[in-house]
């Protein structure tokens, strides 16, 4: 008789269905390899990504940790160059490049030169697209590779969390480690390189803002971080936000990932987002039955039979849908343009005086001591506006653009919706100088951080909020606002659950000519189900499909197991893919009651997915059977 495992048992729990019932296969105890050849030795093809504003040509170094052995490769581009090693235990690369020149990356270019900076090659005081930036980055990583296909991207997080073997699965909630991958698509490959590429660059601004050229110090930091409170660590992540915001406003990227470009700012947030990190293995065990756990944890939530997911799971996805409506997402940008509004046409700019004003839909009393402060009431995108604002610092250039910095906040109201703000901090940078005289909003940049409470229906949000805005002319009467990032990391309370909840969404389309919003959201929740108290989920997309099973990319850590998980379903015939660790994964085919498919180990098809007796498993090779529920 197959022996239950306690986690098989929860899972029976979970499915709400009866395992191996008296018409299905009795399976023994078999041995290691279940009919593979356990002798048989496999190969890992490799390839390489470094981010392309660091030279590509240098010295490659592999050393196998299990018998210290090392090769040397000199290459003219990393990620052109390509090796194949043997599978079993953990490989460290580093790579030296020839030269420690890096570049700005960003299209924007990256802020302020130095005084008499001579990277500044062409004098205007930037440090533009491709000009030089001192810095040093070290590029190494420690991976486990599996057969087939694995991907390596150097950055400087994957040399923090190689150095001490840590495990970075649980903070990106990724099969594999963030930096390695071995079955993906096309999209995560592009996220992968967004991912590292965000890191370098938070590297190298982190270097020049603080004048310390040193490859070390994103290590040191992160070992800090990973004790205590850090606010260079904080400082890093702020960098790589910068990085793919800017990003995606660029034509060709925003096309390449802009249906999922949510999902890479979850994940690069979520590293930053330190917690106890365990051990990554040191070898790999060939024909291991562990995703099969792994997979019944999924089916849990997933409900591959009834289709759907657990109703208990439904409704709280369904209260994640609600407060990320789009009355929600009108409601910020709401704040945003009226404070944008009233401190260009009530302000030192006009030479305003104390006393009361008015501009279409709004009333205000203006103050100038002890500082410029506006009490707004009105309505403003069908919204009650109340806000009470101060700014003690502007700054007036034609060149740089003007700049206002504020704290403050209040609320914005409709039926169904009430957002309240309290602004720590809030700042304003136009394009150009403010014209009072000009109707048009104001048109710039602009970004706060702060606390909110969000109320939809019955579901109250609350948290901190970190938010950018852009506000660019589509003609001489309308404006576009676009997102390039918003976060909030609070907790959602309602009927159904106490849930903490962090949510990051952008612009998934800042390039069109019309003046709706248009996000992308990622979302991570940490749940108590019935029967599964540490279950850990990402999900990314539209936030009105949160909750349809239909198609979903979901990331999991359920029993300390993390897995990502695909569904589609088309006409009814679904799809589940589920990724483990080590390069196990399986594809599950579903059709009526008929369950087809592979269990693969990397590349290679360790056991078929089949329906024997109405009860869907896994057949290996020697022709022992193990059910999926």
């Amino acid at each position: 008789m197959k022996k239950l495992s306690a986690i098989y048992a929860l899972s029976i729990a979970l499915v709400g269905c009866g395992g191996s019932g008296a018409d299905a296969p009795r399976v023994s105890d078999i041995e290691p390899g279940f009919g593979n050849d356990i002798n048989e030795q496999f190969e890992a093809n490799i390839d390489f990504y470094m981010p392309p504003f660091m030279t590509q040509k240098g010295e490659l170094v592999i050393t196998n940790l299990q018998d210290n052995t090392s090769s040397t490769h000199q290459v003219e581009s990393l990620n052109q160059f390509s090796t194949v090693l043997t599978v079993g235990g953990q490989y460290r690369f580093k790579f030296e490049p020839q030269s420690d020149q890096v570049y700005c990356p960003k299209s924007a270019g990256c802020g302020r030169s130095k005084l008499n900076d001579p990277n500044d090659l062409n004098g205007n005081n930037e440090i533009d697209f491709g000009e030089p930036v001192d810095a040093k980055i070290n590029l190494e990583l420690v991976a486990l590779p599996v057969p087939g296909l694995n991907q390596l991207f150097f950055s400087p997080f994957s040399h923090a969390v190689s150095a001490d073997n840590y495990d970075s699965r649980p903070l990106s909630l990724t099969a594999t480690p963030h930096y390695q991958l071995t079955i993906n698509t096309a999209f995560q490959k592009r996220k992968a390189e967004y991912v590292a590429n965000a890191m370098a660059y938070a590297d190298i601004m982190q270097q020049y803002s603080s004048g310390v050229v040193n490859s070390s110090l994103f290590v040191d930091t992160f070992n800090d971080a990973m004790s205590q409170d850090s606010a260079t660590w904080t400082s890093y992540a702020a960098f790589a936000n910068e990085y793919l915001s800017d990003t995606l406003m660029g034509e060709e990227t925003n096309i390449l990932y802009r249906e999922h470009s949510a999902r890479t700012l979850l994940e690069v947030n979520e590293l930053f987002n330190l917690r106890a990190l365990g051990k990554n293995e040191e070898s790999i065990t060939p024909y291991s039955k562990d995703l099969l756990v792994e997979v019944r944890n999924a089916l849990g939530v997933l409900r591959l039979q009834e289709e759907q997911y657990s109703e208990e799971l439904k409704q709280k996805l369904e209260d994640v849908e609600n407060i990320a409506s789009n009355d929600a997402q009108e409601a910020f940008v709401t704040i945003g343009e009226v404070i944008g509004d009233v401190v260009k046409h009530v302000s030192p700019f006009e030479g305003s005086a104390d006393g009361q004003y008015e501009l279409p839909g709004l009333d205000i009393t203006y103050e100038t001591q002890p500082s410029f402060r506006w009490q707004v009431t009105g309505v403003r995108r069908g919204y009650e506006v109340n806000l009470d604002i101060t700014v003690p610092e502007w700054r007036i250039s034609p060149t740089l653009g003007d700049k206002i910095v504020g704290t403050g906040g209040g609320t914005v109201t409709k039926p169904g919706t009430n957002l309240e703000v309290q602004f720590e901090r809030f700042e304003i940078v136009t394009t150009g100088s403010f014209d009072p005289s000009n109707i048009q909003e104001v048109v710039g940049i602009s970004s706060a951080q702060g606390d909110l409470e969000l109320t939809q229906q019955n579901a109250v949000l609350t948290g901190k909020v970190d938010l950018d805005l852009i506000r660019e002319s589509l003609s001489i009467k309308s404006t576009k606002t676009i997102v390039p990032y918003l976060s909030i990391n609070g907790v959602l309370n309602t009927p159904n659950q106490n849930t903490p909840i962090r949510i990051y969404a952008n612009e998934r389309s800042p390039l069109s000519l019309n003046e709706d919003l248009d996000l992308t959201f990622g979302v991570q929740l940490e749940l108590a189900l019935n029967g599964g108290k540490d279950l850990r989920m990402q999900l990314d997309g539209e936030p009105d499909t949160f909750s349809n099973f239909g198609t979903a990319n979901i990331a999991m850590i359920l029993g300390g197991h993390v897995s990502e998980l695909t569904v589609t379903n088309v006409g009814g015939n679904i799809n589940l893919i589920v990724r483990g660790k080590n390069g196990y994964w399986i594809d599950i085919k579903k059709k009526d009651t008929l369950f087809t498919g592979g269990f693969y180990f990397g590349d290679k098809l360790v056991g078929d997915v089949r329906t024997i007796r109405r009860v869907p498993g896994v057949l290996f090779p020697d022709g022992s059977f193990e059910s999926l529920f």
